[in-house]
């Protein structure tokens, strides 16, 4: 088999012990399967409790057929509620400096303070959405000495101003999008684009969520990923939650992620494939947003 299809892998962390336990144990499987690391970071407080409670408090519906502390360690479910918020510490930032030091792991912000911008970034203004980024660059750059040249927006949560910012801070992509294949993104202004790399694969997560055995879930990427090679689709992205499937799943990542051996997937980075990447289809703001 010769494929040419690039395969990202790409890690969310949006919690502290998703940042504690989930990171070191990522790359102990990506590298049992020769596959790179696209990770992005939440920066910001980590305060996870504040989402179920105002779940609670709002007497909203938990859709998930996955209760809350299967998914999250007790201890997430309780920052910014019974126990503190978390920031990023002294100890944390040496680590996240050494995996970065990694040359087959790239860690890019993952929004700031994952909680508060999935409920409220799709209301702030212009001069808020600047504010939030300017955070964000700020810490990024504190902890990598270097700057952010992408993101991935929590919750895929965006708004109107969003992308133009990103743009004007010199963001060379974002991955914001699940959608098909990577493009470059049109905003209204005819002159501002910016390339996304959206994720392409649904999560495990989300075949449990449908109620699908693990042998089908294997079974399911199998298939998808087979047919990527069939139709020589040029960029598959799989996304997990550093918190959830290496500690809970790892099973079964690992059965999935064999695959991208079996297929011949060219194994890489967003950054990586942002490089050689060219030609790439031009998408409209207001086919995605409106």
């Amino acid at each position: 088999m010769n494929s040419e299809t690039n395969f990202c892998l790409r890690v969310d962390v949006d919690t502290f012990e998703g940042l504690k336990k989930g990171i070191p144990k990522v790359p102990e499987i990506s590298k049992k399967h020769e596959v790179p690391l696209s990770v992005y970071l939440s920066l910001g407080k980590y305060e996870t409790g504040r989402n179920l409670f105002r779940k609670i408090r709002k007497k909203e519906r938990i859709v998930s057929k996955i209760p809350p502390w299967k998914r999250n360690s007790f201890k997430s479910l309780l920052r910014g509620t019974i126990l503190p918020a978390k920031n990023i510490g002294d100890k944390e930032r040496k680590f996240l400096q050494g995996i970065d030091k990694d040359s087959d792991t790239e860690i890019h912000p993952h929004g700031y303070n994952h909680v508060r911008w999935s409920s409220n970034f799709p209301n702030l203004s212009k001069d808020k959405t600047r504010d939030v980024i300017s955070k964000l660059i700020n810490e990024y750059t504190s902890i990598f000495k270097k700057k952010p040249i992408a993101n991935a927006a929590p919750n895929f949560t965006v708004n109107k101003h969003y992308f133009q910012t990103l743009i004007n801070n010199k963001f060379k992509f974002s991955s914001d999008f699940k959608y098909s294949e990577p493009f470059i993104l049109q905003l209204e202004e005819k002159k501002s684009q910016l390339t996304q790399f959206p994720v392409t694969e649904p999560t495990i997560e989300e075949h449990i969520i449908e109620g699908k055995s693990t042998d089908n879930i294997v079974s399911e990427y199998k298939n998808r990923f087979y047919n990527h090679v069939e139709n020589e689709t040029k960029y598959v992205c799989f996304y997990v939650h550093a918190v959830y499937e290496p500690l809970r799943l790892e099973k079964t990542m690992n059965k999935v992620l064999t695959y991208v051996n079996k297929c011949d997937f060219k194994a890489t980075t967003h950054s990586k494939f942002h490089q050689k990447c060219s030609e790439l289809p031009i998408v409209g703001i207001e086919t995605l947003l409106y």
